[in-house]
């Protein structure tokens, strides 16, 4: 299956937008250093390092429209 195959079911195609993109890529390196604290419980590490991962598939699917 390919993005193509999701246009008009559960993806809408969207211009690239430089500010978003620059917007979550600060995001996620935001929840990259927070899920390095070690103070951190390790459930908290966990959701911050997957919003990051969730924030870097966004910047890809904004990337290409």
């Amino acid at each position: 299956m390919s993005l193509q195959n999701l246009l008009g079911v559960s993806l809408e195609k969207a211009p690239p937008n430089a500010l978003q993109i620059t917007q979550l890529l600060a995001a996620a390196n935001r929840n990259i250093a927070d899920a390095r604290i070690a103070s951190l419980s390790e459930e908290n590490q966990f959701d911050a390092a997957y919003k990051a991962i969730m924030q870097l598939a966004m910047v890809g699917l904004l990337a290409n429209g």
